[in-house]
């Protein structure tokens, strides 16, 4: 329940004119996340009105109560020159520094602004244009807020616009700026050299949000390029022409550094904003690119090393990428949360689900728990873009767009008629959790299809990582080589070289119908000996990390989707003797009350047997239409 709600004032409606994939609709009200100020409790909030009719819009700055959400003085409208309160979005968060409020604004055909607000009187202070002679430049920042210094320079990022030499246009461009007075003036900037060619692709450097790197002079940021540039605070770069005009590619000789981050598309663009952490085992920064893996980068001697662990989960095709927080106990420990997409372009689609993700920040290749891995009890609901998880108390709080709606996207005037039940903040925390109770069905939900050996696989024996003493886990390096999910944990002594070693690539079938409410696809596994089975080594593969092979129909004539799996078989074991392998796969569901796993294996009996002579394992006919 909530604590209190204090309705604002109707909200502006949606329409085309400012959301062309009606992602949005019905309506656009808080559309920035709002700023508290702890000392004296209160709350900022910019909303979008409908004050009667197409064109009567306008935005208005609100000062709430922490304790009750009672106004602390009269809204005031958000008014200046050049702010069009119909088509301008004011997406970025507010940001609250030394006793101003600093909102900004862009939009599509319209100049960035960014105003400054008393924080106690709510009179407007200042108004700065990015482009004031130019086009453009809007402030957006995929929802993060500018950010300041102990000085009071206010740091921000803009997208798609006019930039110049000179420095009166500040499109494209990172941006230093301070308030004096009742003005802006920019102490300092750094536009790409390339930034017409990114005009010309529609390749917002702004949209994602700078960000300081604590205790030193340096600022960090990324955009739909997918080039991160380190920069100095005190001397940020300016702009640099290239030797050709609309040049893709040119120097940039006055930056720090410059990588490209995102790697895995041609458009993996960078929406949410990197976060930094510097931990026990070193500083890094984390991004995770659309289309692409989450990347974590050592941070050393104030360089970005090129040199990123990565997590194995994979996006699907589309906008925005993973919005990331962290949080941390100090230096010692650290989570890295994440909200993505689940199945679809939450740009171009409604419906499009969410998951929330808990990675190790020390070590981003290992989940820690995930919004999927517990069936529909911990699901999130709707995807909503350009939001990031907030932590406090314990807590972790994720914004959606609603509980349900199917996938769809909307073009070409069309508008949504139906909308979500409920539309809701998920809350989710810890608590002591009993170990579930298994049993086994008799359901046929999960069949292999086939399985094949194939060479040995070129796995890196440094990328694994220390397991229990003098043992290796190699179990994310065999998915990195294999490009599937392991169906076995891979461990191994310290200074093996995997001898004989073959790469095994495992293909089952489940209905769509199970799959749809499973935790996901396990395996029993062990190594055959001589007659003689190892322990089971087999594990679960979380339903938001299973790799999906195309969709199939069985022999019944029911929908399912085909999974690919990896192992590895014929490993040495002694000299002159190799292990085959014995698997079985088996999908899990939870049920209750009280919460009960319940197992469904494939139905066959005994278990698969492959390795030496037998170097494949063919079902489809038997199990496929």
């Amino acid at each position: 329940m909530p604590l209190w709600a204090t309705w604002l004032g109707k909200p502006r409606p949606g329409g085309g004119e400012i959301d062309m994939w009606a992602t949005n609709d019905p309506e656009w009200g808080i559309l920035s996340t709002p700023v508290i100020d702890p000392a004296k409790s209160i709350v900022y909030v910019v909303a979008w009105h409908d004050d009667g009719g197409h064109h009567n819009y306008k935005y208005r700055l609100h000062a709430l109560r922490l304790k009750d959400g009672t106004h602390v003085a009269p809204p005031v409208v958000l008014e200046g020159p050049g702010l069009n309160s119909k088509l301008q979005k004011q997406r970025s968060g507010l940001l609250l520094s030394q006793g101003i409020v600093y909102i900004g604004l862009g939009g599509d055909g319209n100049k960035g602004l960014l105003l400054a607000y008393d924080a106690k009187t709510l009179a407007k202070k200042a108004q700065w244009a990015a482009t004031p002679t130019g086009n453009d430049g809007g402030i957006w920042q995929a929802g993060q807020a500018p950010t300041a210094d102990g000085a009071g320079n206010i740091y921000l990022m803009t997208g798609n616009g006019t930039a110049d030499a000179k420095g009166n246009n500040y499109g494209q461009s990172f941006v230093k700026l301070r308030l004096e007075g009742n003005a802006f003036k920019v102490k300092d900037y750094f536009t790409p050299c390339n930034f017409a060619h990114m005009n010309s692709i529609d390749f917002d450097l702004g949209s994602s949000g700078p960000v300081l790197i604590p205790e030193t002079d340096l600022v960090v940021g990324a955009g739909k390029e997918g080039v991160l540039y380190l920069l100095s605070t005190g001397k940020m770069g300016k702009h640099v022409a290239p030797a050709h005009e609309n040049a893709p590619h040119c120097p940039n000789p006055n930056t720090l550094q410059e990588l490209h981050v995102a790697q895995g598309h041609p458009h993996s663009h960078v929406h949410g904003s990197p976060v930094f952490w510097d931990g026990a085992n070193g500083a890094r920064i984390y991004l995770w690119g659309e289309n692409d893996r989450l990347r974590a980068y050592p941070f050393v001697n104030r360089r970005v090393v090129p040199n990123p662990k990565m997590n194995q989960h994979h996006l699907p095709e589309g906008m925005p990428g993973g919005m990331l927080s962290l949080s941390s106990d100090g230096k010692k420990n650290g989570i890295l949360w994440a909200v993505v997409p689940l199945d679809g372009d939450a740009n171009a689609f409604r419906g499009v689900k969410g998951l929330v993700l808990a990675l190790d920040a020390q070590d981003v290749s290992k989940a820690l728990w995930t919004s999927e891995q517990s069936g529909a009890r911990d699901r999130l609901g709707l995807f909503a873009k350009f939001v990031p998880p907030t932590i406090a108390d314990g807590k972790v709080f994720v914004a959606t767009y609603g509980d349900d709606e199917a996938i769809k996207k909307y073009g070409g005037g069309a508008r949504p008629q139906t909308f979500p039940k409920r539309y809701q903040v998920v809350v989710y925390g810890m608590f002591a959790e009993q170990p579930a109770p298994i049993i086994d069905q008799s359901r046929d939900d999960v069949q292999l299809v086939h399985a094949t050996v194939e060479d040995s696989p070129a796995m890196n024996m440094q990328n694994c990582r220390p397991s229990a003493a003098q043992t290796l886990d190699c179990t994310d390096e065999l998915e990195r080589v294999a490009n599937a999910p392991s169906l076995e944990r891979i461990t191994v002594p310290a200074g093996s070289t995997l001898a004989g070693c073959q790469l095994l690539r495992v293909t089952t079938v489940v209905n769509d119908a199970a799959i749809a409410n499973s935790l996901g696809i396990g395996f029993y596994s062990a190594e055959a000996t001589l007659g003689q089975l190892s322990n089971n080594i087999g594990r679960l593969v979380q339903k938001s990390d299973l790799r999906s092979a195309g969709p199939a129909v069985l022999k019944n004539g029911e929908p399912a989707t085909l999974h690919e799996f990896s192992a590895l078989v014929n490993c040495e074991v002694a000299p002159g003797t190799n292990a085959a392998k014995q698997f079985k796969p088996h999908i899990d569901f939870v049920g209750g009350p009280p919460r009960t796993v319940y197992r469904n294996w494939d139905l066959i009996n005994g278990n698969y047997a492959i390795g030496g002579a037998i170097d494949k394992i063919e079902r489809e006919a038997e199990v496929l239409q």
